[in-house]
């Protein structure tokens, strides 16, 4: 269910929570959406963006189920109890926005908003995808982080996503979300800006995406783990309507965040 790989040579973490798409025949059986809307919640094609970065060996992690079944950027607690079949108990993180707009980590609607079920799911089912699909990513990912930090005092996780080019107002090429500083240091931020600009990228920070759970809750730089949240227009790479990729663009782009993680990896061997 999820993907990964180690590499002590490189202090950085490419962490791919959102490009799965390999549907069981069990959840397109339970759904009653069509197959294209559940595919337009993906962030689509990332992994293949960065497949250059993942064949030289740098450690990653990378889900291979759909977002829409389990969402491991989100609270594990965030949990909507009114599309469960029986009583849960009352977690303060089923009032978060996420929840209650239907995108907690077992997403209810589409990215339409269109509800994906026409029926609850029971709570053995819950927790079954939580215990195959969520903890086990982030018990990996944790473990690579433990592992890396035995070597290196700094070390820099990269989770990348993709983003609707509507996202903002001036269709911004890269959005940098750092939890408002909090996650990643001032140094590593603005190293991995520069070296978007230096390929004639438009950025924004943090500004509409300043992080999600994963990028929260693992990154302290006060203890040398950095984690930056990377959100990659989709419009710099594949047609958003009809989610067919554009090679000639893919390509360009991909080669270029090759070439950034590279330069990245390079300047941060000082930190260590």
């Amino acid at each position: 269910m999820i993907e990964s790989n180690f590499n002590s040579l490189y202090p950085i973490i490419i962490s791919i929570p959102h490009s799965g798409a390999n549907y069981s025949k069990s959840f397109l059986n339970s759904t009653k959406l069509s197959f294209n809307e559940l595919k337009f919640s993906e962030d689509s094609y990332v992994d293949q963006l960065l497949s250059d970065v993942l064949n030289k060996k740098f450690t990653y992690i990378k889900t291979n189920f759909p977002r829409s079944y389990v969402d491991v950027n989100r609270h594990p607690f965030e949990i909507d109890p009114f599309m469960i079949s029986s009583k849960i108990p009352n977690f303060i993180n089923s009032n978060t926005s996420k929840t209650k707009s239907g995108i907690g980590v077992i997403p209810r609607v589409s990215i339409y908003g269109n509800d994906i079920y026409n029926h609850l799911l029971t709570r053995r089912e819950v927790i079954g995808r939580l215990l195959l699909c969520y903890f086990p990513y982030h018990k990996k990912l944790k473990y690579l982080i433990r592992c890396l930090k035995k070597k290196y005092n700094n070390i820099l996780v990269l989770d990348f996503h993709s983003m609707p080019s509507k996202s903002t107002d001036n269709e911004i090429d890269i959005i940098i979300g750092n939890n408002y500083n909090q996650s990643c240091n001032r140094d590593f931020t603005s190293l991995i800006k520069y070296n978007f600009n230096l390929f004639n990228y438009s950025l924004e920070e943090n500004n509409p995406y300043p992080g999600g759970f994963l990028t929260k809750s693992i990154g302290n730089p006060k203890n040398g783990i950095n984690v930056i949240q990377i959100e990659i227009n989709r419009s710099l790479y594949m047609d958003e309507r009809s989610l067919i990729k554009n090679i000639n663009n893919m390509n360009i782009l991909s080669e270029n965040l090759y070439l950034i993680i590279q330069n990245i990896y390079k300047s941060i061997k000082k930190f260590n």
